[in-house]
């Protein structure tokens, strides 16, 4: 995968106020009940100025929850939060200076949209607020709705108000809560490529909270992907895609997803090689410090993987199906011994029939094996 990262540091001067760094520390948040449940546990990230970061994750994996800690909407159970020297973990959310765009929307119903986002910039007395407001209306493709009250918008019309509202104030850091959810295809795809625009343009430090794994590789200088209310991993796009530090990290980044089958570590001539199902073949892999016979755990992304005809080395296979999607095919072949089957994705000009016979091969460097219970990524 190769995703090209900009970060906006450069052009933060464009901004009326200077992006600010966003140091999170131990950062802890427990709710209290009958029994005690951590949403977030422990989140150590450091974000540079103008930086955009995605915190990518499942339903109920904390991000959510992170972000309006953040915010001040959320009180902290313990740790730290600063933005540049300052400490705000114990300050109300309007003296934090961030832009929050929820993805409930929040507008207020008696007013238009245009007066919704003249609201905040009006009540502080911000100098030139309408141009500011004609400004972003017109980069969100907005013009034509903003005499309508909420009532009188689509979800995907008031997301994207939610989102002016919170680009209009200009602030050093934007909190953004699923801000393309509601949008129909087309419109997340302009509306996301005018986020990144925007937020280069004026040097937001930026945090967008997503499950969406497209969003966030396409947005983000950086990712934290999250799972139990930790950072699983926190890294460039390239880094998470092409290098994941665990077995879920594999498993949620990537599309489509990665092949996971269990297998045997070899070592023979001082490399280590992975033994997949019964006697199908085994495969090369960059690893070092595995035992021979350790059980583990094999993680292939279709992407890596090839097809070639039945001979040495690989992984012998059959296939059950074949999907042709113009672009590219997807191959799903089984393999003797095990129940996982194996996707493979193939050039758009190769065909393949059910009950064709055929290897499966990979780099050695793109072959991961993660330890059999914890997940923990083997190298």
């Amino acid at each position: 995968m190769s995703v090209t990262t900009t970060r906006a540091r450069g052009n933060a001067a464009k901004s009326t106020t200077p992006a600010q760094s966003l140091t999170l520390t131990d950062l802890v948040k427990v709710y209290h009940g009958r029994e005690d449940v951590p949403a977030v546990n422990g989140i150590n990230l450091a974000i540079e100025p103008g930086e955009l970061v995605a915190l990518l994750g499942p339903s109920g994996c904390g991000k959510t929850t992170t972000l309006r800690m953040i915010a001040g909407l959320e009180t902290v159970t313990s740790g730290s939060i600063r933005i540049g020297d300052r400490e705000v973990s114990g300050l109300p959310a309007a003296k934090r200076g961030v832009g929050v765009g929820f993805e409930s929307y929040a507008l207020y119903p008696p007013m238009s949209v245009r007066d919704n986002l003249l609201y905040g910039l009006k009540a502080r007395k911000v100098a030139g607020a309408d141009k500011m407001v004609a400004s972003i209306s017109r980069r969100l493709e907005m013009d034509d709705m903003l005499d309508l009250r909420p009532a009188g918008l689509s979800s995907g019309q008031k997301q994207r108000v939610a989102l002016a509202r919170a680009l209009v104030r200009n602030p050093p850091v934007l909190l953004l809560d699923e801000p393309l959810s509601h949008l129909d295809a087309s419109a997340r795809q302009r509306v996301r490529r005018e986020l990144k625009v925007l937020q280069r343009e004026f040097g937001y430090t930026t945090i967008v909270v997503t499950h969406d794994q497209v969003e966030a590789l396409s947005l983000a200088d950086r990712l934290a992907v999250m799972d139990a209310g930790v950072v699983q991993q926190f890294g460039t796009p390239d880094e998470v895609f092409d290098d994941p530090a665990n077995l879920f990290v594999a498993q949620f980044v990537g599309e489509p997803q990665i092949n996971v089958l269990r297998g045997v570590a070899r070592v023979r001539d001082g490399r280590v090689q992975v033994e997949i199902g019964s006697n199908a073949g085994v495969l090369d892999t960059a690893a070092a410090g595995v035992a021979d016979g350790t059980q583990v755990t094999v993680g292939i992304r279709p992407q890596d993987c090839a097809l070639t005809a039945t001979g040495a080395g690989g992984i012998t296979a059959t296939v059950a199906y074949f999907e042709h999607l113009l672009e590219f095919g997807l191959a799903t072949s089984t393999v003797a011994g095990i129940e996982e089957g194996v996707v493979v994705q193939t050039p758009a000009a190769e065909r393949y029939e059910p009950e064709q016979r055929v290897t499966v091969t990979a780099p050695p460097e793109r072959v991961y094996l993660f330890d059999a219970g914890s997940g923990e990524r083997l190298r």
